[in-house]
């Protein structure tokens, strides 16, 4: 019984790990990962854990787990998408709901989030209920239906800006459209590496 237990917490303390680094998950599900390494890596972490155990464990979770696609499939996804750059965008973050005409409104739990086009609508002053985030730009990705049944998609596009150095802002992506949110700096070497997936 005492094994049993001492299986299922050690299983557990693996999962969550993976769950947290969903990129060390999806490369070790496309076996690009050295199991040895990333047990070594989980010790590190937690000493009192035995490397044997813990390998074992990383076994066990991709056995009872469905093999993912690897990058190609995203990739390939990317290459036929289009790819549109635009300046002249703003966040506007508030308390409350504006009457403003805008690209994107994400509702969070304490605030609202637009992105809104500056040539389109006159975009309020900074104050206390509402703050302004200006000099950004968006990319917008308008992919294939695939994508709705094409895992890694949007991590593989994190990663590729992630690679460049470049910062996401804000991130949405609903059915077949992703919208990124970079500065206006980066904005450039975003579309290219969004519209030449070649180049990661």
């Amino acid at each position: 019984m005492q094994k049993r237990l001492e299986k299922t917490t050690l299983d557990q303390i693996v999962g969550r790990y993976l769950t947290e680094n969903p990129d060390i998950l999806l490369s070790l599900r496309a076996g690009i990962v050295n199991v040895s390494r990333l047990a070594l890596l989980i010790k590190s972490e937690n000493q009192a854990l035995n490397l044997i155990s813990i390998r074992a464990a990383l076994n066990r979770h991709l056995q009872k787990r469905p093999i993912l696609p690897t990058k190609e499939a995203p990739d390939s996804l990317l290459k036929r998408s289009k790819v549109s750059l635009q300046d002249k965008i703003c966040v506007v973050t508030s308390k409350s709901v504006l009457s403003i005409k805008y690209i994107s409104a994400t509702f969070l739990q304490d605030s609202i989030v637009y992105i809104v086009d500056e040539m389109k609508t006159k975009i309020p002053h900074s104050t206390q209920e509402v703050s302004v985030e200006s000099n950004v730009s968006m990319i917008h990705v308008l992919s294939p239906k695939e994508i709705e049944s094409t895992p890694g998609f949007v991590m593989r596009i994190t990663h590729k800006l992630y690679s460049r150095g470049i910062n996401i802002i804000q991130l949405i992506s609903c059915s077949n459209e992703t919208i990124i949110i970079t500065t206006k700096k980066d904005s450039t070497l975003a579309y290219e590496v969004l519209s030449m997936p070649e180049l990661i």
